[in-house]
């Protein structure tokens, strides 16, 4: 899928729906953890594992959208000739710095959680 990086609104709107998987971490290992009651019958390390590739996937997808989109405008301000043109593009270009900021505290956000639920369950020390 190509990258809607010449309008925000619409980068926005898909930024938006792959941070909604990060807005349901909690739900999500709510439900691949067991309780004390049914830690024998679930493995939870092996879930853990798998929901942590997920969520590394999820984040490096993000990422890379936003450095891609971030690198177009970078290229379409150089190039451009138009003053108006070019304060919409730094305009657009502060706010893909910004989102970059907020994805960053996105995915603290969930290390944090994914820590706290998964290290009981692994050998190691569970981080993003």
């Amino acid at each position: 899928m190509a990258l809607p990086c010449d309008n925000f609104y619409e980068f926005k709107k898909l930024l938006t729906s792959y941070r909604d998987q990060d807005d349901k971490v909690i739900y999500r290992l709510n439900s691949l953890l067991p309780t004390a009651s049914f830690s024998d019958k679930v493995d939870a390390a092996s879930n853990c594992q798998k929901f942590k590739s997920e969520l590394l996937d999820l984040h490096s997808k993000r990422e890379h959208m936003i450095n891609s989109c971030l690198e177009y405008q970078q290229n379409l301000l150089a190039s451009s000739a138009n003053d108006n043109n070019k304060r919409s593009i730094q305009r657009t270009i502060r706010s893909l710095k910004q989102e970059a900021g907020v994805e960053k505290i996105v995915k603290e956000r969930s290390n944090t959680f994914f820590q706290t639920k998964c290290n009981p369950f692994m050998n190691f020390n569970a981080s993003l």
